[in-house]
């Protein structure tokens, strides 16, 4: 019995073995005749019966690779073509865009051709200026607005001439040179600077004629002698040699906004006449001249010439300097009987000293002093005699961030350069400058200053004397002003 079930057990698993291999040779019969049908065979146990189930999957018919690459490269062939025509457009639209200059001998017809011309025109003027002429021209924009504490009457700020109360225009200069063996340098400034410069200062030997808003400061000739390493010499009208602070080009600048008490009281401004500079090697250099003197407005002229010096000194990589100016002359003043007297004989010296220490980059230390005297009946029928210190730390946090701190004292022991009467004046000055990264040549400065004095010399607006109508006097002012600095 139990022989008999083994040998049918075993005639069925040969059987579904044999149909399994049956099924397995039309499946590889099927797969060499087409490799896109898919055959799949399923095997079940149900019990004790084995089920096989065979599916052959054959997909859609579609195109083959051959066809796909052929529809791909006529779509690739389409958008090179859409490419090169927007090309085109792009090129027409270049070409249009092109001023063109009209043909030789032929006058301009149309509004570009008569841009081109223009244009032409201009590069050959700046052509025969800069290259054959060797013609510079730069200027200088300096504008912005101040507010003085004390809200002084018409807006004045005491003892400081180049800046006032509210808005304005400081400076404006235009500055045209000529470099080479023979050239020249003018310097024409309107503004407030304008107005301070020609209120104080000769032109030689004309009669003063007051503040005006559009000064000359500088108009004088070069020439450069073949002596050697060369003998420069200036004839004309120039900025004095004396102070550390300059009346600003569009090269050189102040490092504060306002100018300091020893500039605006103590020195000259400019003077007319000549004067020779020598560079003797890297270390010394030399200046020497002669001119009619210096602020002198209620003269006509002076009578005689002055004599100007200047010596400077230098290590080999200028991180120290010393220069020494100097000026002695006659300078004529009005006498009791309203004539001129010409026994004033008016000298000051004034010593610059500049250090940049190694130990601290972008650090600058500089100091200056100044001692002035006049003879003659100057103030009170006696003569008069002054003297200043300013001292100035400048730090470059970065070539655009820079913060400069001033102070500074001056004495007028007779009243000579003030209001007539003797005082001692004090100022600090701290200015912070940065120069705006997207516009070369573009600065924006916040200036604090404060200014004292041993007498009551600044009125202030905000307290009246209600019996007089006249301001108070205070021993100080506090300005704060935010300017723009645009040099090109």
């Amino acid at each position: 019995m139990n022989r008999t079930r083994t040998t049918r057990g075993f005639v069925w698993v040969r059987l579904a073995v044999g149909v399994a291999l049956i099924g397995l040779l039309c499946n590889a019969s099927a797969w060499a005749a087409d490799p896109a049908t898919t055959t799949t065979t399923t095997t079940h146990k149900r019990h004790h019966h084995v089920v096989t189930t065979t599916t052959t999957t054959t997909p859609a018919t579609g195109p083959n690779e051959e066809q796909r690459l052929n529809a791909l490269s006529g779509q690739v062939g389409n958008l090179q073509k859409q490419t090169d025509d927007t090309t085109s457009e792009v090129k027409k639209i270049e070409a249009a865009m092109v001023v063109a200059q009209p043909a030789a001998n032929a006058s301009p017809a149309t509004i570009g051709q008569h841009v081109g011309l223009n244009e032409t025109n201009i590069a050959s003027i700046q052509k025969n200026l800069t290259d054959n002429l060797g013609i510079s021209v730069h200027a200088l924009v300096d504008a912005g607005y101040e507010h003085n504490f004390n809200q002084p009457n018409a807006n004045v700020n005491a003892f400081r001439a180049w800046d006032e109360d509210g808005f304005q225009l400081t400076q404006g200069n235009l500055h045209i040179e000529r470099d080479g063996t023979v050239g020249f340098v003018t310097d024409i400034n309107v503004g407030q600077v304008a107005n301070s410069i020609s209120s104080v200062t000769h032109y030689s030997n004309v009669a003063f004629v007051g503040g005006q808003w559009i000064d000359p400061t500088q108009y004088y000739l070069t020439y450069t002698a073949p002596f050697g390493s060369g003998v420069s010499f200036e004839a004309g009208r120039f900025v004095t040699l004396l102070g550390a602070e300059i009346i600003p080009v569009y090269n050189n600048q102040n490092f504060n906004e306002s100018r300091g008490l020893v500039f605006n009281l103590g020195e000259p401004l400019t003077h007319t006449g000549v004067r020779a500079s020598y560079t003797f090697n890297d270390y010394v250099s030399a200046t020497a001249g002669l001119n009619n003197g210096w602020d002198d407005p209620a003269a006509n002229n002076n009578s005689g010439p002055n004599f100007e010096g200047e010596l400077a000194l230098n290590n080999k990589d200028k991180s120290l300097a010393l220069v020494v100016n100097g000026i002695v002359g006659d300078n004529a003043v009005p006498g009791s009987n309203g004539k001129q007297v010409s026994n004033a004989n008016l000298g000051a010296i004034d010593p610059i000293a500049t250090w940049k220490p190694s130990f601290v980059p972008n650090l600058t230390l500089q100091a200056e002093y100044l001692y002035a005297s006049q003879s003659g009946p100057v103030i009170n029928g006696h003569s008069a005699s002054w003297q200043g210190a300013a001292g100035y730390i400048v730090y470059d946090f970065n070539p655009a961030l820079e913060a400069a701190t001033r102070a500074e004292f001056f004495d007028d022991m007779d009243g000579a350069r003030t209001n007539g009467e003797a005082q001692t004046l004090w100022e600090i000055t701290q200015t912070i400058s940065y120069k705006i990264p997207e516009v070369t040549g573009l600065i924006a400065r916040l200036e604090y200053r404060h200014d004292n004095s041993s007498q009551n010399s600044f009125t202030n607006n905000n307290f009246v004397n209600p019996t007089t109508g006249q301001q108070h006097l205070w021993h100080g002012q506090d300005t704060l002003a935010a300017n723009f600095i645009y040099a090109f």
